[in-house]
């Protein structure tokens, strides 16, 4: 395997684990502070700005720039036409889908943790309006780079005004779904804190608002059917029934590895942050199974990739 498309497998593994670890850390804060993570305020002030937030945030931001990094290593070594760079650009591309949707989750979470609560601007602003803003530039971000800029297109020469007009509407068919479904996050939680929650019409403009951000999102989108110039072929390698089954079980398999390892450790995470737990005993029979678990589908997944990248390249 050339020594780039090594990189970029180890890129999209390294994303994993910086959200995996991320995902803990943010679970153990959030635990040992739970009284504000329910909502509950003191008399002495409480605050609805929780620490954990910007971790599990910067997590899936890690995990972002890393696979975002593997595509475009991948992408680039596709458009030399280097034996077997194929299946690790779409393993790849599966997980930007699978981040984008992650920081689409964490943009909603943190815009209806923030409704039902009494707080003031500032206090809502740190605690949910900029985490929704930066989840929402990290997502356009990370689309918009491995789409419409995508790095195997770079030293193409200049381009003419018809394939810069294509990529400004390819970027706006991005820029209007993500960042307007934010702005209406922002929207209605600043109407909700000011009353405005009890007003149908209040919904109705948001509903409105909803609908012409996707609208252009599919104007843009539909005016640049024929955009794909001088970009990398991702047609299907060639392969056997019976490898893409092996491929297909092997990949749903690490899905479930993958998944359970993340909701296990939270699970243990806040067995450790409820305390009454003797260390030890904890690490050894709880947090290092978990760790096991993870590391397996990690293994696994880079074997995988690693062979499904040679036998494409033969």
């Amino acid at each position: 395997m050339d020594k780039s498309l090594k990189s970029a497998t180890a890129y999209v593994l390294i994303g994993m684990t910086t959200a995996w670890i991320g995902f803990l850390l943010a679970t153990y804060w959030m635990f040992t502070d739970l009284k504000r993570y329910l909502g509950s305020f003191s008399d002495d002030g409480g605050s609805l700005t929780r620490p954990a937030t910007y971790v599990f945030l910067a997590a899936l931001l890690g995990q972002a720039f890393f696979v975002a990094l593997a595509y475009r290593i991948s992408d680039v070594e596709l458009a030399k036409k280097t034996p077997g760079a194929l299946p690790i650009l779409k393993y790849a591309t599966v997980w930007i889908v699978v981040t984008a949707l992650a920081l689409f989750f964490f943009a909603f979470s943190a815009f209806s943790t923030s409704l039902p609560v009494e707080a003031g601007f500032i206090d809502l602003f740190t605690a949910a309006y900029l985490p929704i803003i930066l989840a929402a530039l990290g997502c356009v971000t990370l689309l918009l780079s491995t789409t419409v800029y995508r790095k195997s297109e770079m030293g193409q020469g200049e381009r003419t005004e018809e394939v810069k007009t294509a990529k400004r509407e390819a970027a706006l068919a991005f820029i209007f779904p993500v960042l307007g479904g934010a702005l209406v996050f922002l929207i209605i939680s600043t109407g909700v804190h000011n009353g405005a929650g009890n007003n149908v019409w209040f919904w109705i403009l948001n509903v409105l608002l909803v609908a012409a951000f996707l609208g252009l999102g599919g104007f843009y989108s539909a005016r640049t059917k024929g955009f794909g110039y001088g970009q990398a072929d991702t047609k299907g390698a060639k392969g056997t029934t019976a490898l893409r089954l092996n491929l297909t079980l092997v990949v749903i398999f690490i899905v479930i590895l993958t998944v359970g390892s993340f909701g296990s450790g939270t699970g243990v995470v806040v067995v450790f942050a409820g305390g009454d737990i003797e260390v030890n005993d904890w690490l050894v029979n709880q947090m290092l199974p978990v760790l096991a678990v993870y590391v397996i589908s990690v293994v696994i997944t880079y074997f995988t990739v690693r062979v499904r990248s040679i036998i494409s390249a033969k």
